[in-house]
């Protein structure tokens, strides 16, 4: 009841200040929740692509060890100038005359 006077009386200043004070602190403190979500689904996201790397790489040792000396990883003679292209898989090499006569279906 005091405060309704107080307020009706004109001199609330005080209390509108602390008000405006009041709603500002919501305001920071709203702005605060969200940068905290998005830190955590930023986070969260980051745990993910960790632990898919993780998996990517415990699968590339498994495929490396099932084949052992292969293409994989291998560098190329093909490529050997070029260090940006050192480690792609050499070409998979076929037999031509056989792959040819068998095209043209004299074979």
């Amino acid at each position: 009841m005091e405060l309704s006077a107080f307020r009706r009386d004109g001199s609330n200043k005080h209390i509108k200040g602390c008000e405006r004070a009041s709603q500002q602190l919501k305001f920071e403190i709203r702005a605060l929740d969200n940068k905290e979500r998005e830190r955590a689904a930023v986070l969260s996201s980051l745990h993910n692509m960790e632990s898919t790397s993780r998996a990517l790489d415990e699968e590339e040792r498994e495929i490396e060890s099932a084949f052992p000396g292969s293409i994989w990883g291998e560098p190329s003679s093909l490529y050997a100038g070029d260090p940006s292209t050192a480690f792609r898989s050499a070409p998979i090499q076929t037999n031509p005359p056989i792959a040819t006569s068998a095209f043209y279906g004299c074979g």
